[in-house]
């Protein structure tokens, strides 16, 4: 399998323009999937200049409703006029979601409408095969006893609340050689989902663990635990993207005794 990374924070290649955010195409087998789609439009720039064909995908895939992964989803949609993929999110990616400072509140929830007109939904809730080898892993259950984030806020009505995401999805792609598991924030945590992969598919090595890792702002004990826990499953690589953060990166490199590198915007890894 193939992941090229369309959209990230760090993009080093000429020609490319980066953004906060991220976008992964994936092509695994015969299927080609897209997961996420950074802000707006410019994932699609950069496919272009790469030369990858956006008309052909199988599906679209949203890891959670923020503007950072998912601004760029009616863009896509409107681009593609005829065959349109069906796209998959978690139940509530399109609810109103805030980051807060004191009483400050910043909307970094989806534009309105999330989709356009005619676009095809499916909403995921529970572990189900896509495609052959191909996954879809719903909210992953917290059990490493790490608590939300009470900065991010999500409405219900007037009714403010702690975000848990309960809307995450993540992807695991079962390789005759292991798993590949792909976050895109992990919001509920890396080592939560990674295990969750893991219990489905008992016995079976880690291949890769790809993605944003959300440890940008972690204290530095919480970079050590992850870091511990990652080292204990023993994947072969990390790759790492967007919300993970030099220090999170710098904490991965030297606390796993593996291959651990930057997926930046532009770059292609194979697995």
């Amino acid at each position: 399998m193939t992941i090229t990374s369309l959209i990230d924070d760090f993009s080093p290649k000429r020609g490319l323009r980066g953004e906060h955010g991220l976008s992964l195409y994936i092509e695994a087998g015969a299927t080609k999937l897209l997961f996420d789609t950074g802000q707006g439009g410019t994932f699609m720039e950069n496919a272009r200049t790469i030369g990858i064909d956006l008309t052909g995908l199988d599906a679209v895939v949203l890891s959670h409703g923020h503007y950072d992964h998912g601004g760029g989803v009616s863009d896509l949609y409107r681009s593609l006029e005829a065959s349109l993929p069906p796209f998959f999110a978690g139940r509530g990616f399109d609810a109103v979601r805030s980051s807060r400072s004191g009483t400050r509140l910043m909307d970094i929830g989806l534009p309105v409408p999330a989709l356009p007109p005619g676009a095809p939904l499916a909403v995921i809730t529970t572990f189900e095969e896509f495609a052959p080898g191909v996954w879809f892993l719903p909210a992953a259950e917290l059990v490493d006893g790490a608590e939300a984030n009470p900065k991010f806020r999500i409405f219900s009505g007037d009714v403010e609340g702690i975000d848990h995401f309960d809307d995450e999805l993540s992807l695991v792609f079962d390789e005759e050689d292991g798993i590949v598991i792909v976050t895109g924030c992990a919001h509920r945590g890396i080592l939560n989902i990674a295990r969750a992969a893991m219990r489905s598919f008992p016995g079976r090595p880690v291949k890769a663990i790809v993605g944003g890792f959300h440890l940008v702002d972690a204290e530095p004990e919480t970079l050590s635990r992850v870091a511990a826990g990652i080292a204990a499953i023993a994947p072969k690589a990390v790759f790492c993207a967007h919300c993970t953060g030099p220090r999170g990166f710098a904490a991965l490199s030297e606390g796993v005794q593996t291959t651990v590198a930057w997926l930046s915007c532009g770059l292609s890894i194979t697995l």
